[in-house]
């Protein structure tokens, strides 16, 4: 198939949008109700394979059982032709590996384009289907900063005893398939998870959860070795959100999340916009002992202290901070037994080296002398 190709009187191919080892999309025409859309073929080198043809009516059916927001609309499946193709809603925008490949991402953004991931898996799951490949190249982001899943090439509906892929290879992106996976078990939308959990890392991170130099590699360390905690490469997560990342990549699937509306439920619950409160607040604080009113810092910045730890962890830099700022204002207000008492503490808390604690140490010094 080629641009200019019409199939069924109805759908004028205009340009080919992507390829991959299964497919081919086409943005292509609806002659019939004169709009775009996009068509997705096999590629010539499965047409005459009858498991392949098996799969491709699967991700039909699959995508037909499903209706939301966030899941790719699936518009026909013509059975005329000998080599079928499906006609879906044309999504503009780009794939969240193309954003993923671009830079960092603020951390609202993303814990917002996850919740609507959450929200289309919840949907399938509850209507029995498992995407079985969730990645970046299948969510698309549109311009309005909306979600869109693609692909359901490897679906399955849980209401089958067997799958297209039981035949002893493993089907999947190895980057981001769950260790049951691997050993050639199903454990259901779980295992959807699993891949949102390397998504959410990956997202984070900027790193995948898991590098290694072939898919043996990969394999092992999904099957064996711990990932990393995200807050070791990136201290101001949130330590909620390093937790669910954590809880989302348990080997066992038991230790997951029940399900994708759960974890929505805990991304809900982080609210990174309340660090930038918390931080104002605090610069507020510091402004008032420039101002010559160490007393009215030290009023301020207390229970702040207080707040950065439930909100970010005791010993998370942003909380070590805050304390470091109170012992300075503690001193220049009188105070320099506690400013010690404080800098103590926050130089245990830091460790050895990084600016943080040379710093608490620096003023620790001068403070004990006084």
């Amino acid at each position: 198939m080629k641009a200019g190709d019409v199939l069924d009187g109805r759908y004028q191919l205009i340009g080919e949008l992507g390829r991959g080892g299964f497919g081919v999309v086409f943005r292509a025409y609806d002659q019939q109700l004169e709009r775009e859309v996009a068509v997705k073929l096999l590629t010539d080198r499965y047409t005459a394979s009858p498991h392949d043809l098996a799969r491709f009516r699967a991700e039909a059916i699959a995508a037909a059982r499903l209706n939301h927001r966030n899941i790719v609309a699936l518009y026909d499946f013509p059975k005329a032709r000998p080599e079928p193709y499906m006609v879906m809603e044309l999504i503009t925008g780009r794939s969240l590996a193309g954003v993923i490949g671009a830079g960092p991402t603020e951390l609202e953004t993303a814990l917002g384009w996850v919740g609507q991931l959450c929200d289309a898996l919840d949907a399938a799951h509850r209507a029995g289907v498992v995407h079985r490949d969730v990645k970046p190249e299948n969510i698309m982001i549109t311009a309005a900063g909306e979600v869109r899943v693609l692909d359901f090439g490897i679906a399955r509906l849980e209401s089958r005893t067997t799958g297209l892929t039981s035949t002893g290879s493993v089907v999947g992106s190895p980057h981001y398939l769950a260790p049951e996976r691997w050993r050639g078990e199903d454990s259901g939308g779980r295992s959807d998870l699993y891949a949102v959990g390397c998504v959410m890392y990956e997202l984070c991170t900027g790193r995948k959860t898991f590098q290694a130099e072939d898919t043996y590699g990969l394999m092992y360390c999904h099957l064996e070795r711990e990932p990393d905690s995200p807050r070791g490469q990136v201290p101001l997560l949130p330590a909620e959100l390093d937790r669910l990342i954590l809880d989302l990549l348990a080997k066992d699937p038991d230790r997951r999340p029940a399900d994708a509306a759960e974890v929505r439920r805990r991304l809900d619950a982080i609210r990174p916009g309340r660090w930038r409160e918390l931080k104002a607040r605090a610069d507020a604080a510091w402004a008032l002992g420039a101002d010559g009113d160490p007393a009215a810092a030290v009023r301020e910045l207390r229970p702040l202290v207080e707040e950065f730890a439930r909100e970010c962890g005791p010993e998370d830099p942003r909380t070590l901070r805050t304390r470091h700022d109170l012992a300075l204002w503690l001193a220049a207000a009188g105070r320099p037994d506690e400013a010690v008492g404080l800098l103590r503490d926050v130089l245990t808390a830091a460790g050895p080296g990084g600016p943080l604690a040379e710093a608490a140490a620096r003023d620790l010094a001068r403070f004990e002398r006084d």
